[in-house]
């Protein structure tokens, strides 16, 4: 597991191709009774590289905890959108509660758990849509930022048919070119908090304080994809600042955007077994 978990968290310049992969991967438990749905989001990779065969321990691992799990592509594959530009979230809310329909599946505890980009949408998911109830954000973002993999400048999301408010982190810019030779692309992403005006971070800012469930994040400290550990740190101080309801943690790991391994990945799971699997019905 520890040699596989890298590539969860392919970094958002990732070129990987993953045209031919299925659009969604079911692995329920089928036992007559329904179960606790984890919804898994990649990054921006695009396509559904968690339906990869290498994968199915991790998928196992779910249902050792009582949890169902699906693999969900939002884009890069057949019947996804080619690009993540002004992706509609209600499309994909829709596909999560089609999923949920599955008489395997307790419609009433839904988790989204996403990874880097697929971070940000889980956290977008979760704070605007009642039915998902639960969200694990691995290297999470606390704002909305333009579509990766553009020249121009492009949102990412949609609501209700309305482009969302996002900061901007340019694909050609001297600190993003450079990091294509160093590997390190959050000095871009720190340069476009630190130069968004207070206007434009408050409309891209994701309300995760309305999600109505439990949140947990995941950060890494020596982050070199994106700031996570900040970002992670400013959605805690948001949640504080709401006295938000339900339990919300924030596992801070010492490395950096690749460093989630096998004993993250447990700590993820008895999260959503105290707070899922016990406790949703």
């Amino acid at each position: 597991m520890k040699n596989i978990m890298p590539v969860l968290l392919a970094g958002l310049l990732s070129a990987c191709n993953s045209a031919t992969d299925p659009d969604v991967k079911r692995h329920f438990i089928n036992d007559d009774q329904p179960h606790p749905l984890v919804v898994l989001l990649g990054g921006s990779e695009g396509g559904n590289t968690l339906a990869k065969p290498h994968f199915h321990s991790l998928l196992d691992s779910f249902h050792k905890h009582g949890m169902s799990v699906a693999t969900l592509a939002y884009f890069g594959t057949p019947g996804t959108p080619s690009r993540q530009i002004s992706l509609s979230l209600d499309d994909i809310a829709t596909r999560i509660s089609k999923l949920a329909d599955d008489p395997r599946i307790n419609s009433n505890c839904i988790a989204v758990y996403g990874f880097s980009k697929g971070a940000e949408l889980a956290l977008l998911l979760a704070a605007h849509f009642e039915h998902i109830n639960h969200a694990v954000a691995v290297m999470p973002s606390h704002v909305s930022w333009n579509a990766v993999k553009t020249v121009s400048s492009q949102p990412g999301w949609q609501l209700e048919q309305t482009p969302l408010p996002y900061v901007n982190a340019p694909l050609i810019s001297w600190s993003m070119q450079k990091g294509l030779v160093t590997g390190t692309y959050t000095p871009a992403f720190k340069s476009a908090l630190d130069n968004a005006d207070t206007e434009t971070l408050h409309a891209a800012r994701i309300p995760v304080e309305k999600t109505n469930g439990p949140v947990l994040l995941v950060s890494a400290k020596q982050d070199e994809i994106w700031p996570s550990h900040a970002m992670a740190n400013n959605i805690i101080d948001s949640l504080e600042q709401a006295s938000f309801a339900y339990s919300y943690d924030h596992i801070e790991l010492p490395g950096g955007h690749y460093s989630f391994n096998r004993e993250t990945q447990a700590q993820v799971n008895q999260f959503l077994t105290n707070t899922l699997v016990k406790q949703c019905q």
